[in-house]
């Protein structure tokens, strides 16, 4: 098989640099899994959706020390080849160990630039610019609200094949940016960041499946060093349409 090679190697190098678990006592582990669809809607709009779990991994607790359970919604509009607009809401309901049961509801809106993404050699390459707003309404014994912004750049690589088709390995990376804009420090340094890499696969023309490992890292203040916060293990399944939807896809 032309991807066999490959694939071992990659599946490697991302297990590689996941640590190993209970390394850290003070750096907790999360696994994430997640079903994401999207579906193309006339020319320019797609409508998407995702049902997710995440939980605090635990060798006592098969339950672990901490889970969610969640379910997203929402639309896109293309307003040309390298731009899109999109909102969407999101339900999101955490189990706590060591208090209250919590609910989130989530409202966004993000705006997508895709650049480079032309003819030639750096179509391959195309990176994604994303800059999202999110409203979070939540409610343990009181509601409370908060207003973040978030700034992801990521691209997807093929190593097995020119573009993303089916039988194609890929490669993901991401780094994301998260703000508060309603603390105390609003609007004035990124308190949290997270990068990512990992490992995906394209099953067929409709199926996708990746795995990733996330490094999240955290601040209280501008002056102060990212520190690691948390490691993260995540399994996505995704479905949609058309292959090229993966390549500008969620």
């Amino acid at each position: 098989m032309r991807y066999g090679p490959a694939l071992w190697t990659v599946l490697l190098a991302v297990l590689a640099t996941v640590p190993a678990y209970g390394q850290e006592d003070d750096t907790p582990t999360f696994l994430w899994l997640s079903y994401r669809h999207q579906h193309k809607v006339g020319e320019r709009a797609r409508v998407f959706t995702s049902l997710g779990y995440e939980e605090q991994m635990s060798r006592e607790d098969f339950w672990g020390e901490w889970n969610k359970l969640y379910v997203t919604g929402g639309a896109s509009y293309d307003l040309g080849n390298r731009l899109r607009i999109a909102g969407g809401i999101g339900a999101y309901y955490s189990f706590l160990s060591d208090a209250d049961d919590l609910l989130e509801l989530r409202l966004w809106q993000e705006g997508t630039a895709f650049w480079p993404d032309s003819p030639g050699k750096v179509r391959r390459w195309v990176l994604t610019h994303r800059l999202r707003l999110e409203e979070r309404f939540t409610e343990s014994d009181t509601w409370a609200f908060m207003l973040r912004l978030r700034y992801r750049l990521d691209t997807k690589i093929p190593l097995n094949t020119y573009t993303l088709e089916p039988g194609s390995v890929y490669i993901p990376l991401a780094g994301e940016l998260f703000a508060d804009l309603s603390g105390e420090s609003a609007g004035y340094f990124s308190e949290k960041n997270r990068l990512s890499v990992g490992l995906g696969y394209v099953l067929n023309q409709t199926w996708t499946v990746e795995l990733g490992f996330h490094r999240e890292g955290a601040r209280t203040t501008g002056e102060e060093d990212f520190k690691v916060s948390s490691n993260v293990i995540d399994i996505r399944f995704k479905t949609s349409v058309r292959i090229r939807d993966l390549v500008k896809g969620r």
